[in-house]
């Protein structure tokens, strides 16, 4: 934080393989790690073992920004399910401060949901994205 700013929403920038995203309204995305207790005497753990690494997102874009993607999935003559694994770069840039990007590698669109409501402002389209190789968090690995 400097000067008492914190990171907010006009700081975030999102590229997919189309280029940079203008028209977007919610970058989300997590990771996980089974860890599990092992028991010996006692009722304690002694203990822990290690399961699968995991990760998924989701992105909120708005409809216009929806078709520069599907007119860029046309030209590798790809549906959205059959292209291959793509990065989703994740940059969050606050004033006088260095830029942190997160890298979202290797993602498979998994679902897409798209609707619209009498009186609705915008509409939107959400991927729902299944990252195979991980979020690498500023340059730290995964796992």
């Amino acid at each position: 934080m400097i000067n008492g700013k914190s990171y907010s929403w006009e700081d975030i920038s999102v590229v997919m393989p189309h280029g940079e995203m203008v028209n977007f309204l919610n970058v989300d995305y997590s990771d996980g790690k089974e860890i599990e207790p092992t028991y010996g005497k006692g009722s304690n753990p002694t203990g822990y073992g290690t399961g699968n690494y995991s990760a998924e997102g989701k992105l909120t874009l708005k409809k216009e920004e929806h078709d520069k993607f599907v007119d860029w999935a046309k030209k590798q003559n790809k549906s959205l399910y059959r292209l291959p694994p793509f990065p989703v770069t994740v940059s969050y840039a606050n004033e006088d401060q260095p830029t942190k990007t997160d890298i979202l590698k290797s993602c498979k669109i998994v679902k897409v949901s798209q609707s619209g409501g009498q009186g609705d402002k915008e509409l939107k389209v959400e991927y729902e994205i299944k990252i195979l190789d991980g979020i690498w968090r500023d340059g730290l690995p995964p796992n």
